[in-house]
């Protein structure tokens, strides 16, 4: 497995951005290179940055032997949405990323084989980007996600909500950052799996759930509720899960072992 921290201007956000990747390997211990990778772009939580999983979950572990490169950029606290303020961080994560991956990757083109996922901030993320870029991700993975827009601005007004849904932003509705009215928009023919899990503890499990009331008729949704809090904890057997869910055929026995050191050479 490879780990390298990647630099390069983004168009999207005219400016220089930074972010960590995971690449396989050939020949490292079982892992051969019998067709494209697939992709997986993990997105951080709020007063986070592209570090955040890396440092916090076990993902190095969970990967080093799957034919899955890992993309886990940075969208400060932007909610990876196209801002009020001119930051296209949408257009950066659903297009400008993919572009980047299979411009310097060898990857699949399959939509099947892309997944979008995240933590809090990231969750909703993930559901924003896949929903709106159905084309692109196939599979969506939100991990305690921040799910309900508006209530997260109306509750948290130290993350400044009009500076990225604009000074009016308890009229959101029905844009493209509300989640509960993307989803119904969707061709039906590109609708992602979904995988979303909240913990019991969490604050963010009513809003979870109602959004899975929400998409269980129309989506192929898995969701986990159970004994857990917002935090790596949680995530982290949550993630060996997601893996399970998403490239089922990949998977080999004694991988989740927990940490093994600097592993990546």
């Amino acid at each position: 497995m490879a780990w390298c921290t990647t630099r390069f201007r983004s168009r999207a956000l005219n400016m220089p951005v930074e972010a960590e990747i995971l690449i396989p390997q050939a020949g490292y211990k079982s892992l051969k290179q019998e067709d494209n990778y697939k992709v997986m772009i993990l997105l951080h939580g709020v007063r986070n940055d592209r570090t955040e999983w890396l440092l916090k979950s076990q993902i190095f572990d969970m990967v080093r032997e799957l034919p899955v490169l890992v993309f886990m950029p940075s969208g400060k606290n932007s909610f990876y949405l196209n801002t009020y303020t001119g930051y296209n961080y949408m257009d950066f994560v659903a297009e400008e990323i993919p572009e980047f991956i299979r411009t310097h990757f060898r990857v699949s083109g399959k939509r099947n084989d892309w997944l979008i996922g995240g933590c809090s901030m990231g969750g909703y993320g993930a559901f924003v980007c896949g929903l709106n870029h159905p084309g692109t991700f196939g599979n969506i993975a939100s991990f305690s996600g921040a799910v309900d827009i508006l209530e997260v601005a109306e509750n948290a007004p130290e993350l400044k909500p009009e500076l990225i849904l604009g000074p009016d932003f308890e009229k959101a509705g029905n844009s493209q950052a509300d989640l509960f009215g993307i989803c119904d928009k969707v061709d039906e023919h590109l609708r992602p799996r979904i995988y979303m899990c909240c913990g019991d503890g969490d604050v963010l499990l009513p809003m979870n759930k109602r959004f899975y009331e929400k998409l269980r008729d129309n989506y192929d949704v898995t969701a986990a509720w159970g004994e857990g809090g917002h935090d790596f904890v949680y995530w982290n057997e949550q993630l060996k899960k997601v893996f399970g869910w998403f490239c089922p055929e990949d998977m080999k026995s004694g991988i989740f072992m927990g940490r093994c050191g600097n592993d990546f050479l």
